[in-house]
């Protein structure tokens, strides 16, 4: 889990760094868009507005940052997380060594939130590099838009999180709950984009837009609190 955390840590660390540096060639980008036929960026939701926007650093940080590059990682980094956490024991054939030495309960409960405490931490650490970052150059931030973009994430994180090691706990592969939990993701960003009264299985739209309304968040904080309750029930009644 430490070389998966901190790749992950890393990568997404760096593509922040990597979103500051580019800050500085926005007014070149938005000069060099200016050249593209009228009409053609409107079509996928770019606008002269939203161009000149970029230019100033709150509108830049939160919609870059938060409502693209962290956001679009946010459940795949519960995923890369989460899929070996129990799996990687069945399948080497190391969880019943483990459960001679603990309880399944007390296992359950290492296995379960000591990763999740990790990447609440990442996640955490990420989410407000931005603030202080902001300080130190001397630019304002919407700090009250920050957080609110935390608690989203953090609640997506564990929905994702739950869901990836539910599938965990009863597959005999690492391979297994990795392939469920990604098609999974997939199909409900499909399902949740195109169906309107699906709309809510599309995480990605309120990870992404940052909407911290109260249906959302308690559909996404309880469905992960069932899959964990699922999870618990698999693996006390599996027999290894």
């Amino acid at each position: 889990m430490k070389v998966r955390f901190l790749v992950m840590f890393f990568l997404l660390l760096g593509t922040f760094v990597l979103l500051v540096v580019m800050k500085d060639y926005t007014p070149a980008l938005t000069e060099m868009l200016k050249n593209i036929p009228e009409g053609f960026l409107e079509k996928f939701g770019v606008t002269e507005e939203f161009i000149k926007k970029l230019s100033e650093w709150n509108f830049y940080i939160i919609t870059q940052w938060y409502g693209k590059n962290l956001g679009q990682f946010v459940p795949i980094l519960a995923i890369i997380i989460a899929f070996p956490i129990f799996a990687r024991e069945i399948e080497n054939e190391t969880i019943e060594l483990l459960l001679v030495r603990l309880s399944r309960k007390k296992l359950f409960i290492v296995k379960f939130f000591a990763p999740l405490v990790f990447t609440f931490v990442a996640l955490f650490v990420l989410a407000l590099v931005p603030v202080p970052v902001s300080w130190f150059i001397g630019e304002k931030l919407d700090t009250g838009l920050v957080f609110r973009y935390l608690l989203v994430e953090m609640i997506t994180i564990y929905l994702w999180f739950s869901i990836t090691v539910f599938f965990s706990v009863i597959s005999s592969d690492q391979v297994q709950p990795l392939i469920a939990s990604i098609a999974t993701l997939a199909g409900t960003t499909v399902l949740g984009g195109f169906v309107k009264t699906l709309s809510t299985l599309n995480t990605y739209s309120y990870v992404l837009k940052g909407d911290l309304t109260l249906w959302p968040s308690l559909i996404y904080t309880l469905t992960g609190v069932v899959f964990t309750y699922l999870s618990w029930k698999s693996f006390k009644t599996r027999d290894f």
